[in-house]
């Protein structure tokens, strides 16, 4: 969490202070949507995050308390019929996020002819067993995009 908040000062997230690695709601621990974007961008330079990060599925290197690795299933991509926007473009890749005082959140990428882009949203209404208004409120921005 000190090597958190560092690189949150490096980067010059203002608005951001971190208390767990999870991201569960403390009152000590906050961002902002445009603080999470800027961490996005920083993040999406590192080749290995790009891949763990646009993977519908992503199995980790063996050891030796789980020789055949962990997989990971990307829970947004698991909420949606297709990656397909009506534009053409495509949702690259996203982590999901909730909790009772953020409400549903998303960070989202996405590639619409040749440009990507950023969204990143919070306190969607509902939770993790309603409706993921954080992904469909992703695919009516991204469906806009010229």
């Amino acid at each position: 969490v000190e090597m958190m908040n560092q690189k949150a000062d490096e980067l010059g997230l203002k608005d951001t202070h971190f208390v767990t690695s999870t991201g569960l709601h403390d009152e000590n621990h906050y961002s902002t949507c445009k603080d999470m974007t800027e961490l996005l961008i920083y993040a999406l330079d590192n080749e290995n995050f790009r891949t763990i990060y646009t993977a519908e599925n992503y199995t980790t290197s063996s050891t030796p308390t789980h020789p055949k690795g962990i997989t990971y299933e990307n829970t947004m991509f698991k909420k949606m019929d297709s990656k397909e926007l009506n534009n053409g473009g495509i949702i690259e890749g996203g982590k999901t996020g909730y909790t009772s005082y953020a409400g549903l959140c998303l960070s989202s990428l996405a590639k619409v002819g040749e440009e990507e882009y950023i969204l990143v949203t919070a306190q969607a209404d509902g939770s993790p067993d309603t409706e993921q208004y954080n992904i469909t409120d992703a695919f009516a921005v991204y469906n806009q995009i010229q």
